[in-house]
């Protein structure tokens, strides 16, 4: 599948690696909300929409090239990160859901990083 200009990949990783990110500093942005300005960060809408746009990308990108590369671990290191994700909205402990979190975003942006690596492989 020939690449476009506009590479999914790319987008994929900024917003999962922005995930990570946004994951680790929440907690550290609740205690000094108040003194930062920054406690919008920690509404769970935005997270949500940052998960669910990560999913759509992924899905939009990583799907139809692993029917070029046939690469499975693309796929699976992706859908490792969102079960990461998942498992850490449905753990109660603020320590954990960071860690996985955190993890689950960083598996994500390396799952794209993996696609690119195989598309580019494929076509030169």
């Amino acid at each position: 599948m020939p690449r476009s200009r506009f590479n999914l990949d790319i987008l994929g990783m900024i917003l999962s690696l922005a995930c990570a990110v946004h994951c680790a500093l929440v907690p550290l942005v609740l205690m000094f909300g108040a003194l930062t300005g920054l406690h919008f960060l920690a509404d769970p809408m935005i997270e949500h929409t940052v998960i669910f746009g990560s999913m759509f990308i992924a899905a939009a990108s990583l799907i139809p090239h692993y029917f070029h590369h046939k690469r499975k671990e693309v796929l699976i290191v992706a859908t490792t990160g969102f079960a990461l994700i998942f498992i850490g909205h449905c753990l109660g402990m603020a320590w954990l859901h960071t860690i996985l979190m955190v993890a689950g975003g960083s598996a994500i942006a390396f799952s794209h990083l993996l696609n690119l690596k195989y598309c580019k492989t494929i076509h030169g």
